[in-house]
């Protein structure tokens, strides 16, 4: 269960954040996205709770237009989407190569982790996987978001 806050200030939202038990399904952007400080690494620590505001921020499930949009080529969308981390890493794993190589060598997939989830980490890792026709891209790529959500999990 979520507790609602009554706050005047987002900044207070902000600092409240420690309520939040549950990170998956979870859309707190909407509740701090006019704050300055969105892209801060935070810790609170209430109540014998310690949350890591970034790690929310970023495994957070995203509002549909913010989705990833998986194309084959130009013009040739393949119909899956991804609303979330956890939702691009299975996308991933069942994707066409043709797809994967696509969105590489355009760098698609590194500038939507990094601008819409906010995760500079992993759009740096993501960025230095080379756009190989090989079902060893496919593996490349699982692992570092699999590395990489497991990083987050323990930080929240």
């Amino acid at each position: 269960m979520i507790k609602f806050i009554k706050c005047i200030d987002v900044e207070q939202i902000y600092e409240k954040v420690y309520y939040v038990i549950c990170i998956v399904n979870l859309d707190i952007k909407d509740m701090i996205s006019r704050n300055n400080h969105m892209h801060r690494k935070t810790r609170h620590k209430r109540q014998g709770f310690e949350v890591n505001t970034e790690a929310i921020r970023i495994l957070r499930t995203l509002k549909e237009e913010e989705s990833f949009y998986f194309y084959d080529s130009i013009g040739k969308p393949t119909g899956e989407n991804a609303g979330s981390l956890f939702d691009f890493h299975e996308k991933i794993k069942s994707a066409k190569l043709e797809s994967l190589v696509f969105h590489l060598q355009r760098k698609d997939f590194k500038n939507w982790v990094n601008k819409t989830l906010g995760d500079s980490k992993l759009a740096r890792r993501i960025g230095r996987i080379h756009p190989s026709c090989d079902d060893n891209l496919r593996g490349k790529m699982c692992s570092t978001i699999e590395k990489r959500i497991k990083e987050l999990r323990e930080a929240s």
